[in-house]
């Protein structure tokens, strides 16, 4: 019989053609397509029939073969593609939001209050604007990478915040000068620049007048990587370093979006960004990113 055949069985009006078509699909579920078998299924109305197209249905899913588990480096990177997609999309519709919505509720605030200037409301939406400020930042973080050659050295050395007080802590740059690289600067920048900005914060608690906890950035190249790396004698990390990268979370009392923009900058870069807590004090932030050839 052909399937033609079976499948006519199965769509016919008469029980018992329905039922020779179940037993034998039942034993060879092959016989048909499965959305004849997934048809027949669904609209059959007696128990027995209808349990010998389950049969049929559940053979044929255990023979189906179980897709192949990605390789981890590919899943990594598929993982790490749509999340600065997504964070690229939320953070974009978010500032189109917030950023008029601000602006009108200042003007109306400076309107309506009363020596707004120095009122608690204009501290407030100072708060507010600096939220957004780490939204944009983000934002600006899940960009896709510009590749071009620039001077590591020169762009490290230029992250340094201002407006922290670096000079309580003992800075030293010992990476090679110059040293010439494939990758984006911008996003180097921004990596560095909060890699820089959370050492300099976990040392301040622990500086003193006679003591100036050290911050070490070393910079350099494989054959296969560049890497960053800044090593920091402040007070340590004892939280969760999964946790410690996402939006949000922060211990120092400001947005907790300088550890997740750095390691959004590194993913635009196809690259990683990982936290080492050391075993006496202070952390390790290690940066890498491929070697990337340019297209002539």
């Amino acid at each position: 019989m052909t399937p033609e055949q079976f499948a006519a069985l199965v769509s016919s009006k008469r029980s018992a053609d329905r039922r020779l078509a179940g037993r034998e699909i039942a034993a060879n579920p092959t016989l048909v397509e499965r959305s004849v078998i997934e048809a027949a299924f669904y609209g059959e109305t007696v128990p027995q029939i209808r349990q010998q197209f389950a049969s049929a249905l559940e053979a044929l899913s255990a023979q189906a073969p179980v897709a192949a588990e990605p390789p981890a480096e590919q899943a990594k990177a598929i993982y790490d593609e749509a999340y600065v997609k997504s964070l690229r999309h939320v953070t974009e519709r978010v500032l189109h939001q917030l950023n008029p919505l601000i602006g009108d509720i200042e003007q109306k605030a400076a309107a309506e209050i009363v020596d707004f200037e120095t009122s608690e409301t204009k501290a407030r939406m100072g708060q507010i604007k600096l939220q957004v400020e780490a939204i944009a930042k983000l934002y600006s973080a899940a960009k896709a990478a510009v590749i071009e050659d620039f001077d590591l050295a020169t762009v490290i050395r230029d992250c340094l915040p201002h407006d922290l007080e670096h000079n309580k802590c003992l800075l030293s740059f010992a990476g090679p000068a110059p040293l010439l690289v494939q990758g984006d600067p911008s996003l180097i920048t921004m990596a560095v620049t909060n890699g820089l900005r959370n050492a300099i914060e976990a040392c301040l608690p622990v500086a003193t007048a006679d003591h100036r906890p050290a911050i070490v950035i070393n910079w350099d190249a494989t054959d296969r990587d560049y890497w960053i790396s800044i090593l920091d004698e402040g007070i340590g990390f004892h939280g969760s370093i999964p946790g410690a990268f996402e939006i949000g979370t922060s211990s120092k009392g400001h947005s907790g979006n300088g550890l997740p923009g750095l390691r959004a900058a590194m993913i635009s870069l196809s690259g990683t960004a990982e936290l080492i807590p050391q075993k006496d004090k202070g952390c390790v932030l290690t940066l890498t990113w491929p070697v990337i050839g340019l297209s002539k």
